[in-house]
């Protein structure tokens, strides 16, 4: 629709309040009253436009809002080939009088245009849902992204992850649901509501979001980022400015054409009782096609030579982060409701930066209560917690990411039950799936060289037993309290992953002799830095973090650290192959 802009608001008002007047009075009965009526209605909401709008808007307002109120009249103004202004037609989604044929122009969709988007050319143009008509924003489909501006003094958002899908598939039926992770800088006021996202394409606007004031309600944590304090951004892929032709006009809301848009969250802050304003986000680059809704990948990630985890015919909530494409694949499918009880978490992670680790959280999304947390290290390699469930009232769970850095591939995670019922031990053990092997060359040592290699075999077998004896053959020393080997190494593992930190001490570091020579305290320590000798050196720091022992920032915390050092687990083994301790203080 082609809006004819006028320079003065006042002029505007006075033409059309005349020529509606006009037409009222020669309309017989009490329709007269009524148009009167109608027409104050649409002049009062018309004020109340923003400013910097009414130049633009206003005329809309009165042709759209005006057009409606007299369909159901059937006023020969709105019937007659004459257009209210000059070169005005008629709204197309208006409700058409009986006398109006389907071949009638003003009631067909716009022919496409060369210079148009797919989805442009769908969309009708100068539309609003009642819910955004009711704020006063200025709000339109078609309107170009440059008018799409912040009014809330104090207040912005940005958008802060990947977009990502719910999928609930219960019973074989999949019912996906998108979000993204906002932030929001808050001002004077409240935001009582979530924040929602509008979509553009070539600089227009084709959809202006879900209706957040519908189902107002707390500010759910997102999937992603939920760990750095963001709310969840609520997404619709369809849009309300384009008309559903099977159900008329007049309906409004079916799937934008795939292909390439910009996205921009929405927040609507209440600056006052019963006033609304707007922040806007910068926008996002993001594809919809067949798969759903995709944000682009950007520098991130990279290949990944990981295997997707295998299907568990139990399995609670798998979630799936992919970034080795341009467009970035996230989705959580939850298949089953969970009870009371032990569950285990199968994750792994793959990074182009060595040291990465994803934070997650276990989350009842009801209450928002967190069950568990714990970390993944993106070392390719899967690992496994155990958590206890509480009692949820047959609730699904989320699996929700902390930050992720820009350097993570892939990520997935499987939650589902575990500890008991006669499972497989090996599915409870985080060196599970693990592919690093034992080096004899990185030991200084023949005897220690030969136990570490069996400690190394016992925990990628993930063998209780033989752990416990090699930790009970000699006067072994577990962590500072001397806890039994029997309880130490117990299945299934709990948090703090033993299996896997010891396959990564000796298989991902190298050992060095820590002690005098000929002393009675002289062992082989892994990871060397411990060491004196290798206490500055690259090499060996770098050895801690490429195992997963540190992240990069932690090592090059403790390596500033004069007094203490490395502080984390550490394995010593003595010439003749007795294991001396493994603990994080010698």
């Amino acid at each position: 629709m082609n809006i004819e802009r006028n320079d003065s608001w006042n002029e505007d008002n006075d033409f059309l309040s005349g020529a509606l007047r006009d037409a009222a009075d020669k309309i017989p009965g009490g329709e007269v009253d009524d148009l009167h009526i109608s027409f104050g209605v649409v002049r009062d909401r018309v004020r109340r436009r923003r400013a910097a709008k009414i130049g633009s808007l206003a005329g809309v307002s009165l042709v759209l809002v005006g057009g409606i109120a007299f369909g159901a009249t059937q006023t020969p103004l709105l019937r007659s080939d004459d257009s209210v202004l000059p070169g005005e037609a008629r709204s197309s989604f208006m409700t058409p009088g009986p006398d109006d044929s389907a071949s009638d122009s003003a009631t067909q969709a716009p022919e496409p245009s060369p210079g148009r988007s797919p989805a442009q050319d769908d969309i009708e143009f100068g539309y609003t849902p009642s819910w955004l008509a009711d704020l006063g924003l200025g709000l339109e489909c078609g309107m170009p992204v440059s008018d799409l501006t912040s009014t809330a003094a104090g207040w912005s958002v940005a958008a802060a992850g990947d977009m990502y899908a719910r999928v609930s598939n219960y019973g074989g039926v999949s019912s996906p649901t998108w979000s993204m992770a906002a932030t929001v800088q808050r001002g004077d006021g409240s935001l009582d509501v979530h924040p929602t996202v509008v979509w553009s394409q070539d600089g227009v606007v084709v959809d202006l979001g879900v209706n957040v004031f519908g189902a107002p309600g707390s500010q759910v944590g997102p999937l992603i980022a939920s760990g750095d304090g963001a709310v969840e951004a609520q997404v619709r892929v369809a849009s309300t400015c384009i008309p559903t032709e099977s159900e008329g006009r007049d309906i409004f809301e079916t799937s934008l054409p795939d292909g390439e848009y910009e996205v921009q969250v929405i927040a609507f802050p209440e600056v006052s009782a019963g006033q609304w304003e707007m922040t806007v986000s910068e926008p996002v680059a993001v594809q919809l096609d067949g798969t759903g809704a995709h944000s682009a990948t950007g520098t991130r990630g990279g290949a990944a030579t990981i295997e997707p985890l295998a299907p568990d015919e139990n399995e609670l909530t798998r979630f799936v982060l992919d970034r080795t494409t341009d467009w970035v694949l996230a989705q959580q499918e939850q298949s089953d409701y969970s009870s009371a009880g032990p569950a285990r978490v199968t994750a792994q992670c793959e990074s182009v930066n060595a040291g990465d680790s994803v934070p997650f959280e276990i989350v009842v999304p009801s209450t928002q209560d967190v069950v568990d947390s714990g970390s993944v290290q993106c070392d390719a390699t899967q690992q496994v917690t155990t958590i206890e469930v509480p009692d949820v009232d047959s609730e699904v769970l989320d699996l929700r990411l902390g930050a992720v850095p820009d350097g993570v591939a892939r990520f997935e995670a499987v939650l589902a039950p575990g500890g008991g019922g006669g499972g497989d031990p090996a599915a409870d053990c985080s060196a599970s799936g693990l592919t690093m092997e034992y080096d004899p060359a990185r030991s200084p040592s023949e005897g220690a060289s030969t136990t570490a290699r069996a400690i190394v075999d016992a925990a990628l077998d993930c063998d209780s037993g033989r752990l416990v004896d090699l930790a009970t053959v000699y006067p072994t020393e577990l962590m500072v309290t001397a806890e039994p080997a029997e309880d130490f190494f117990a299945l299934p593992e709990g948090e703090e992953q033993h299996y896997r930190t010891l396959v990564a001490l000796l298989a991902g570091t190298g050992g060095a002799f820590n002690g005098g020579e000929g002393t009675a305290n002289r062992t082989v320590v892994w990871p060397r830095v411990v060491a004196e000798e290798f206490r500055d050196s690259d090499e060996a720091w770098q050895e801690v973090v490429d195992a997963g022992l540190l992240t990069q920032e932690q090592a090059d915390a403790e390596r500033a650290d004069e007094t203490f050092g490395y502080t984390g687990m550490r394995i010593a083994i003595d010439e003749s192959g007795a294991w001396r301790y493994y603990s994080a203080t010698p």
